[in-house]
């Protein structure tokens, strides 16, 4: 059974699983699906065609699964998949795929996206990603397996950051890191 906070909105048309945990002023859309034991802690938003993965915890004022910030969205009914047992925190921002891109923003499991960290539109993300605070992938962007991805850095649209990669605080990637590779920003002495 669902705990629901009598100031949560819950439409009648999403998918709550069993032991699901919404949390005071949490806003939840009627294509959203939140898997078992899935928790919003409060002033949670998850719009769209959004479904998250069993065990999932985000934090306040996360806005997960609202319009993909690209000006060639018109609407259409793309989707965004987060898989069990991330740890969402506060601010964070992920948004589903573009007609250009898929459809589709997938994440995988286990991963920590820390404080205002943002997925964008049509990114694959794999399982065990780090994302420090502030840390932005644009657009299409692909993230191997427990890569780890610095606190403000931002990763442009259409890179590859390759499994076990790490990005370094503070960094801009304009190309693709490679797997166990690093990206560091440069620095003055």
């Amino acid at each position: 059974m669902a705990d629901i906070h009598r100031t949560a909105v819950v439409d009648a048309g999403a998918t709550i699983g069993e032991g699901v945990v919404v949390g005071p002023w949490c806003t939840v859309g009627p294509d959203v699906v939140l898997e078992d034991g899935v928790r919003l802690i409060s002033h949670v938003v998850v719009a769209g065609r959004t479904t998250i993965g069993p065990r999932t915890i985000l934090y306040p004022f996360a806005s997960i699964g609202t319009p993909p910030q690209d000006v060639k969205y018109r609407g259409e009914e793309s989707r965004l998949e987060i898989g069990a047992d991330n740890i969402i925190r506060e601010h964070v921002t992920m948004n589903p795929g573009t007609e250009g891109g898929g459809m589709l923003t997938r994440v995988g499991a286990g991963g920590l996206f820390m404080a205002g960290s943002h997925v964008a539109h049509d990114c694959v993300v794999g399982t065990g990603v780090v994302m420090a605070n502030r840390a932005a992938l644009a657009g299409h962007v692909t993230v191997g397996d427990f890569a780890i991805i610095g606190g403000l850095s931002g990763v442009h649209q259409f890179c590859r950051i390759g499994a076990h990669a790490i990005v370094g605080a503070m960094s801009m990637v304009a190309q693709d890191v490679i797997p166990y590779g690093s990206a560091h920003a440069a620095t003055s002495r």
